[in-house]
């Protein structure tokens, strides 16, 4: 595993405006190669502990590994952080003192090509964050109608979804669609890219993923479940890469403010620095929103 490398993005950032408490339980929703973890933990004094939460088996295991220098100050959990209320209770977490969820798909799974995430490197037609979900890409580009095709992709932003949704449908009456070589090549040749410095198929694949993986509906639930978790003052961090994400985080904590009992610490987004940008491309369009509990 050591042949896949994950940097954590906007690291120091989230550090220094996710700790309010010196002691208790931080958690990290999306633990990943346990990056923000370890930066964590390494900022906070030996009586305060880290519950890592992933949803993909391969990557807790990838966590622990990296995380076993810090012993008992971090408990790792395989589960999605949808079901918090249910991960903390077995654990006998009552209270929270912060939170972060990091929404990028870590580097293994783009550089994974059997995982499927990447149009870059070929592989099937996959996209699942934990294997024993039952959805699959290729059963979405395979068998859904044009209907939903069309309707997932569009809201995705992207502008030629009827283009590109009549034209998967017209291929798969010949043969299934197979790996994401084949998907990103049919894309291209539909709907190419005129002066665009991303592939064509990068709204496609972002909207797979998102279907796939409940990604929109995990990510409201798991605000939900964690606003009663929190300890008054500790903040919750998210940090989001697509403009999607990134709106239902900003409406959900104006709302939470509008109700009371929240006050939000960033105004406007966290983006990373030019160098941070220039050392981690996949950093660009990351963005951090933090609120904290009154």
């Amino acid at each position: 595993m050591s042949e896949y490398t994950h940097v954590p993005v906007l690291a120091e950032e989230t550090v220094s405006l996710l700790i309010t408490a010196k002691r208790g339980t931080y958690v990290d929703a999306t633990l990943g190669m346990g990056g923000h973890t370890a930066r964590l933990l390494n900022a906070l004094p030996a009586e305060a502990s880290v519950l890592g939460i992933d949803w993909d088996p391969e990557m807790a295991g990838v966590a622990a590994r990296a995380l076993a220098p810090f012993g008992d100050r971090v408990k790792i959990v395989q589960g999605n952080f949808a079901n918090i209320d249910e991960i903390t209770a077995r654990e006998g977490i009552r209270s929270v003192a912060g939170a972060l969820f990091d929404l990028g798909i870590s580097s293994l799974h783009f550089d994974k090509a059997s995982r499927g995430f990447s149009i870059m490197n070929d592989g099937p037609l996959d996209m699942r964050i934990n294997p024993d979900n039952p959805l699959t890409a290729y059963t979405i580009i395979n068998q859904w109608p044009y209907e939903q095709i069309e309707h997932l992709i569009r809201i995705c932003g992207e502008r030629h979804s009827r283009r590109i949704t009549r034209a998967i449908l017209d291929a798969r009456r010949e043969h299934a669609l197979e790996t994401t070589a084949e998907l990103g090549a049919l894309i291209a040749r539909v709907a190419p890219a005129r002066g665009e410095k991303t592939h064509p198929a990068t709204k496609t694949f972002l909207a797979l993923r998102v279907a796939v993986n409940y990604e929109f509906d995990n990510l409201t639930r798991g605000i939900q479940k964690m606003m009663p978790l929190l300890k008054p003052g500790a903040r919750m961090g998210i940090i989001t890469f697509h403009s999607l994400e990134d709106r239902i985080v900003k409406e959900t904590f104006r709302l939470m403010a509008s109700m009371g009992g929240w006050k939000p610490v960033t105004r406007k987004p966290v983006k990373p620095a030019e160098a941070e940008i220039i050392e981690n491309k996949r950093a660009r369009s990351a963005k951090l929103r933090v609120i904290e509990k009154l």
